[in-house]
């Protein structure tokens, strides 16, 4: 599946999402800006540096939309809890984004943050290991060695 991931003018809120499976159907949405990567990109990064074929760009590639996935994702407050992975993935996305906020910390002290933020979510760590946190640190900076360098308007394409 080709994932787009197009930056929008420094004035407007949303980038860009697209999605192109190979079928030729696609889905689309806007992605909120954030000052680093944007949360849809961590998503990307992880799935495909660790092989996580069933959480948000799986469900994608199998046919889903984006606005139905990220409402599956990212559900209202008083709706049930998402399956077990998304509370993973979103965990981990949250202490990867705290550290493009604040800095990395060793292998140990991330993993300790990450069981801490599963626990808070009530779902079991996910199985990362220091060697995965480093190839996914990696795949972040290399994703935003790509992008921070794009205007608005300009894309990068991915494959997942």
């Amino acid at each position: 599946m080709l994932i787009r991931f197009t930056k929008g003018p420094v004035t407007a809120h949303p980038d860009l999402l697209a999605c192109e499976r190979p079928d030729g159907t696609g889905t689309a949405a806007a992605m909120p800006k954030q000052a680093i990567l944007p949360h849809d990109a961590f998503h990307f990064v992880v799935e495909k540096t660790l092989g996580w074929r069933d959480a948000f760009f799986g469900q994608i590639a199998a046919g889903a939309s984006l606005a139905d996935t990220t409402a599956r994702f990212h559900p209202v407050k008083k709706s049930p809890a998402p399956p077990p992975r998304v509370r993973q993935i979103e965990a981990l996305i949250a202490c990867l984004e705290a550290e493009q906020w604040g800095g990395a910390s060793d292998p140990a002290a991330f993993l300790a943050k990450l069981t801490a933020a599963c626990r808070r979510s009530r779902v079991k760590p996910p199985p990362l290991t220091p060697d995965d946190l480093v190839r996914v640190r990696l795949a972040l900076r290399e994703f935003g060695a790509a992008w921070r360098p794009l205007t608005p308007g300009k894309s990068l394409e991915r494959i997942f």
